[in-house]
């Protein structure tokens, strides 16, 4: 079989998907980018000999990968082991860190169509002494143009997860990093960075505005309605059975890393596996839980701050690269890549763990990469 689908196959396949998901075909956002579809590779066999060569040159200790068109799977595999004996498996659950952004944003912009939150109202309501908090507002936070310093930067809050990786820390305590200094990165709305404070401070500004847990508010409004039964936010270091273990070398051993605490990463700490991830993709990709206004606006360009470029630049939660929407987190020995193509619908889930000095760290980005140069390759990722 021809592994080169036209744009009249992909449409076709999208269609039905999109129709045949929770929203139905009524919001009409993903039909609206078909006129330039470029062609699209999907021969499993090709991508899986890709997977499992780019995995061992970067050295990896375990591997998910998945690939769906639409809500049609593509390929589904896992190398390695999660332990010693223990053959990682596709179910197995695992942190995805930064990927949870795209549920925040999403959930943020559901709260704001349903009129429970104003994204231009400035922070000083929950944080009246809090640094620049009056010039704050929550689109700034979500887009990260707040000018925040990044706590992940500070030299003594990496000397505290070092020290002790068991270590809880509060949301107040991590933002004191942030601005102990007294000093913003920034005016706030003048540029753009990443930054883990202000993702943390959405969560805690989200909380605040609806009187009800971050748990709670996924639950109700993206885990249920989606059907993402394996997506969990727990409320602690636990992950739901069964695990893929990660292990990292920070401290200089190579260790299990597990279950140790994820709270430093600020608000991103769902769990999932690559199956939920695989049905999340096409639903945040194409829009289906927000009105088309709102899904413009989280895709939107943000070209001409920091070093943001019309063909790469920061979104509500995730990059822009090239056509893909991408998050790469890299928390407690767990790289994610995590992809969704405007064009084609294609969605692409990467998770590994790594053995000791691996060759490439982190590979999950590096596969997705490599993976992408073959799918799309008028649109590889540019980053």
């Amino acid at each position: 079989m021809n592994d080169l689908i036209s744009r009249r196959e992909i449409l076709t396949l999208l269609i039905s998907a999109s129709c045949a998901s929770i929203s139905g075909c009524g919001a009409g956002v993903v039909g609206s980018a078909w006129a330039d579809t470029p062609l699209l590779n999907i021969d499993a066999v090709r991508i899986r000999a890709i997977v499992e060569t780019e995995s061992a040159k970067a050295g990896t200790q375990a591997v998910q990968f998945g690939m769906w068109v639409g809500r049609q799977e593509v390929l589904t595999m896992a190398l390695g082991n999660s332990m010693t004996t223990v053959p990682a498996t596709t179910n197995m659950h695992y942190r995805i860190g930064g990927i949870t952004w795209t549920f925040q944003s999403t959930l943020l912009l559901m709260l704001a169509d349903q009129g429970r939150i104003r994204l231009d109202d400035t922070i000083a309501r929950w944080y009246p002494n809090l640094l620049s908090a009056d010039k704050v507002t929550i689109r700034m936070l979500v887009a990260n143009t707040a000018g925040y310093l990044d706590y992940v930067d500070d030299k003594t809050f990496l000397r505290h997860v070092l020290a002790n990786p068991f270590r809880s820390f509060t949301p107040d305590e991590l933002i004191a990093y942030s601005v102990q200094g007294g000093l913003m990165g920034y005016a706030p709305g003048t540029s753009q960075k990443y930054s883990h404070t202000e993702c943390i401070m959405l969560t805690q500004v989200i909380e605040k505005a609806t009187g009800q847990s971050m748990k709670s508010l996924y639950e109700i409004n993206t885990l249920g309605p989606v059907g993402l039964r394996d997506t969990q936010f727990p409320l602690d270091q636990e992950i739901q059975a069964p695990v893929l273990h990660s292990y990292i070398e920070d401290r200089g051993v190579y260790e299990d890393a597990t279950f140790h605490n994820p709270s430093w990463a600020g608000g991103g700490a769902l769990t999932s596996n690559l199956h939920d991830l695989g049905k999340w993709g096409h639903v945040f990709g194409s829009g289906q839980l927000l009105s088309a206004a709102s899904f413009r606006e989280m895709i939107a360009s943000s070209a001409g701050k920091g070093q943001n470029r019309a063909d790469l630049y920061f979104a509500y939660g995730f990059i822009y690269a090239n056509g893909w929407l991408v998050q790469n987190p890299d928390i407690n020995g767990y790289s994610g890549g995590f992809a969704y193509n405007l064009a084609t619908g294609v969605t692409i889930v990467v998770a590994t763990t790594k053995r000791p000095r691996p060759s490439i760290d982190p590979a999950a980005i590096h596969i997705l990469r490599e993976v992408i140069k073959y799918v799309t390759p008028a649109t590889p990722l540019n980053f």
